[in-house]
């Protein structure tokens, strides 16, 4: 693809998917609970159809892992959900996580379960499927990681109690382990699992806030005491310095995989 032809389809599909994503977020000013969580499913499932539509009108040919790669959805949601009772458990067994159950009411559990569901279709889409993937294919799966992972994580800055730390944080535990969970899935679908889980999981569940933002409905009625560095402090616990180094520990693993695939696939071809 000439350069002028892969700069257009990576700026224009930044912009074009993330007004697309902000229109569909507006669904949560829906006053029917029920119609929340059909829209925000409908949504998510919309981008992830535009963006098959998006490739196939700029690179001639469609992305068949979108589709065929459905069955990493449930993989992510696995990882996902584990890392964030990691994270959680070592919290409270260090004495910094104290909770108690909320007696929920679980329509709105199920419709902020949707609700993620968007959130990690578009932002999956923007970051890893637009942003890292064009990176990666045009230049190298380096750039790809350390543009993609930091633009990801300098978009929370602007989220309630951000701070130049908590951007850093989600760039090195979150922007790093998507885009190499990525490019060792070779689909969306598994870190659109993996965020899914993790927001839902970290919020609705344990009652934690997400990236800045206080969670209205969780299973548990969560407090967090310690030092900043260890609770993440007001943004939660994505600015725990636990968090960030669980993250790259799991982004090393994808690393290692990528690689290990790469490299097995060379000795073969040389057979």
């Amino acid at each position: 693809m000439p350069i002028w032809k892969w700069a257009i389809e990576l700026v224009l599909g930044i912009i074009i998917f993330f007004i697309v994503y902000g229109i569909a977020g507006s669904a949560l000013i829906i006053e029917l609970r029920w119609l929340v969580a059909i829209v925000c499913i409908i949504s998510g499932v919309a981008i992830i159809g535009l963006f098959q539509l998006w490739t196939r009108a700029f690179e001639k040919e469609w992305r068949m892992d979108t589709i065929c790669g459905l069955g990493k959805l449930w993989s992510g949601i696995t990882i996902g959900a584990l890392f964030f009772c990691i994270v959680t458990g070592i919290l409270a067994a260090i004495g910094a996580y104290h909770a108690s159950y909320a007696s929920p009411h679980w329509g709105m559990i199920v419709v902020n379960l949707c609700f993620y569901f968007l959130v990690a279709c578009g932002e999956e889409v923007i970051f890893r499927g637009v942003l890292f993937r064009l990176i990666d294919e045009k230049f190298s799966f380096w750039w790809a990681i350390v543009v993609s992972s930091l633009v990801f994580g300098f978009a929370h800055i602007f989220q309630p109690y951000a701070t130049v730390w908590s951007s850093i944080a989600i760039t090195v535990e979150a922007g790093i382990l998507l885009g190499t969970a990525y490019k060792y899935a070779g689909t969306l679908w598994l870190p659109i699992g993996i965020h899914w889980a993790w927001n839902f999981t970290q919020g609705n569940v344990f009652g934690l806030e997400v990236s800045g933002g206080e969670t209205e409905e969780s299973i548990m009625n969560a407090t967090l005491t310690g030092p900043d560095i260890i609770t993440g402090g007001s943004f939660g616990p994505e600015a725990s310095i636990i968090t960030a180094i669980l993250g790259i520990l799991l982004s090393c693993l994808f690393i290692y995989l990528v690689k290990n695939r790469n490299s097995t696939s060379l000795t073969e071809s040389e057979k």
